[in-house]
């Protein structure tokens, strides 16, 4: 899979079809990266640097909460595809664009640390 914005359209439906179970997550976005962690367990799931991120965006679904984000598989993902989607959904339409903006912005900053 490519990692422009492109497609986000087709990889969320991709995502959400693979019906895994829900989990609540804290998503804490930092100067430098965003980590994700399990709201329950407290362990962390996630970490990515911002300039890891290849795209960020909302799913045109009506309600317009489910967001993602494209990343650089790590070197040792076995077979690697190049890219891979996280999806999360947001409780808000507002919630939901104010983290894709804060993603974008993180990006946007952290671009000359590369």
């Amino acid at each position: 899979m490519l990692g422009d914005k492109e497609v986000l359209q087709q990889a969320i439906p991709q995502v959400l079809q693979k019906n895994l179970p829900s989990k609540e997550v804290l998503l804490d976005m930092k100067e430098t990266h965003l980590t994700c962690t399990d709201r329950s367990s407290k362990l962390e799931l996630f970490e990515h640097h911002y300039p890891e991120i290849s795209c960020v965006g909302r799913y045109g679904q009506p309600d317009y909460t489910i967001f993602a984000f494209c990343v650089a598989d790590s070197p040792e993902t076995p077979h690697s595809t190049g890219f891979c989607c996280v999806a999360l959904r947001a409780s808000t339409i507002k919630e939901c664009e104010e983290i894709v903006c804060r993603i974008a912005t993180g990006f946007k900053h952290t671009e000359w640390f590369v």
